[in-house]
């Protein structure tokens, strides 16, 4: 940590206009969330599908042997369909026949067939301070990170809308013929708390009279925009006034 300040200090005071004000190392707490997830695969629905489909909604049937006949197409095939249509609850059975379910109806409107598959799993990591999610490959860490937290840092639920959405954005797939899309977040449980090191420069650039902070994120390895501006919006004024008081010149009695 001691090389990579003086490397960043460094390159900061490479313009001879800047002055380091001051410096300071605090972390952000980060939280992470075990997510399980509904997954389905979604084909465009064949034609022998909408077939079926339009037949029950059309008319009372309620043996594959009739739609067999009917289509001219092997008793076996209609039979299989239609246990995974059932299964899938696009249809159900009353006295009078096959009748399409919400859910029947909405798909065949839109062509489409959605066909649940094994849910899944996967870490998301939260840092309030950036009131930003995303995807960890691995469980957070049991080292406990030394020196202060930042002095922003606020607490907040979970928003399972938002890990939803994530979850979209990072697993959702397109293979030949058909999609693979996270359906919904069945379970969703805290794991622990990590954090991430900052180091923080408070600055003056001398030519243009201005006040300014740069943060260093030490897991992303790059300038932190977020929190720069989150503490200049705070904390510029304050910087000013002390300047102002130090320049003044001393009052003798």
């Amino acid at each position: 940590m001691v090389k990579l300040v003086d490397k960043l200090r460094m390159e900061l005071a490479s313009n001879g206009n800047v002055e380091i004000v001051n410096e300071l190392s605090w972390h952000v707490p980060l939280v992470s969330y075990e997510v399980s997830f509904s997954r389905v695969k979604r084909f465009k629905m064949d034609i022998l599908m909408k077939m079926l489909l339009l037949a029950f909604q059309e008319a009372d049937i309620r043996r594959p042997a009739a739609l067999a006949e009917m289509l001219f197409v092997e008793e076996l095939f209609i039979r299989d369909l239609i246990d995974k249509m059932h299964h899938t609850q696009l249809i159900r059975l009353d006295p009078k026949g096959y009748r399409l379910t919400d859910k029947g109806y909405g798909q065949l409107e839109k062509g489409i067939f959605e066909e649940a598959m094994e849910s899944d799993e996967a870490i998301a990591s939260f840092s309030a301070a950036h009131n930003r999610y995303w995807l960890a490959e691995e469980p957070p860490g049991q080292t406990q990170t030394e020196g202060p937290v930042y002095r922003y840092a606020v607490e907040q639920a979970a928003d399972e809308s938002r890990i939803r959405e994530l979850l979209g954005q990072e697993k959702n797939t397109t293979e030949e013929g058909y999609q693979v899309l996270v359906a919904d977040v069945l379970a969703l449980d805290e794991l622990g708390h990590d954090s991430i090191p900052c180091i923080e420069f408070q600055l003056y650039d001398r030519k243009q009279d201005l006040f300014y902070a740069r943060v260093w994120n030490t897991r992303s390895g790059t300038w932190d925009e977020v929190l720069q501006k989150q503490i200049e919006k705070q904390e510029l004024l304050a910087w000013r006034e002390a300047m102002a008081i130090q320049e003044s010149p001393t009052e003798h009695a």
